[in-house]
């Protein structure tokens, strides 16, 4: 039955839940159009797109949730920004992480303080809706891209589900950023292997408009969070430090 479905959002720092679809609701969706979520003018040489973002539901008794912008003040409805939330379950600290405390733990002109969540998101009639991670926005030429949409791009190839695409930025040689996606490769015929990086930066570049650097890498290599979410933040660093070591192809 959908209605037994009950979608919510949370974070350990809140312990747990901080929103929750009330009973019966179910699962409800909105399709919101892609340069509405990066924040650039609409781009009418190319066809609107659209993501299905999935309502989180309402604040629990006692917890209140704002959308703030990046200076700290409120947003209204439909207005993306960070996700600001306070209760009686807001953590006080971190444990002896006085730094990682503060980073989180913001007060507003009252002088009330809030636990910025460092999620995305937006507020519609009282229900949250979560766009992504703050830290893992990709900004390219002051456009912001969400890696979900890299990766979905490269999901619709067949062969790859999701959690084998990581998407993030890197910066190159001159001082610019670019995208760059690592891919678990299962293919093993090195020239099938040059084929299927050409198809996904093709692809990428068709559903985005972006072109990307594709590294191939082997399968499970991409880690995982302990609730076993890919973690884009730890592959980047991973990758960047050599820990996560692409396969080699043919020139």
């Amino acid at each position: 039955k959908a209605s037994a479905f009950t979608p919510s959002y949370g974070l350990a720092e809140a312990v747990l839940a901080v929103t929750v679809m009330p009973p019966g609701e179910g699962i409800r969706v909105e399709l919101v159009e892609e340069e509405r979520l990066s924040g650039a003018p609409r781009d009418l040489s190319r066809p609107a797109r659209y993501r299905a973002i999935v309502n989180c539901g309402k604040p629990l008794p006692d917890m209140e949730v704002q959308i703030r912008d990046e200076n700290g003040a409120a947003r209204g409805d439909h207005q993306i920004g960070k996700v600001w939330c306070r209760g009686p379950s807001v953590m006080h600290s971190y444990f002896r992480n006085e730094e990682a405390t503060n980073d989180c733990l913001v007060a507003d002109a009252e002088g009330n303080t809030w636990l910025d969540t460092g999620d995305m998101g937006y507020l519609a009639k009282g229900y949250l809706f979560i766009v992504g991670r703050a830290k893992d926005m990709i900004i390219i030429n002051g456009k912001n891209h969400w890696p979900q949409d890299i990766e979905w791009a490269v999901e619709q190839l067949p062969g790859f589900n999701h959690g084998d695409i990581a998407a993030f930025a890197i910066e190159m040689e001159n001082g610019e950023e670019a995208p760059a996606v690592l891919v678990h490769c299962k293919v093993s015929d090195p020239e099938e292997r040059v084929k299927l990086r050409d198809q996904i930066a093709d692809k990428v570049r068709s559903v985005t408009g972006m072109s990307c650097i594709v590294e191939l890498v082997p399968p499970r290599t991409l880690p995982r969070t302990s609730s076993g979410k890919l973690s884009r933040a730890k592959a980047k660093k991973l990758y960047l430090a050599g820990e996560i070591v692409p396969i080699q192809l043919a020139a």
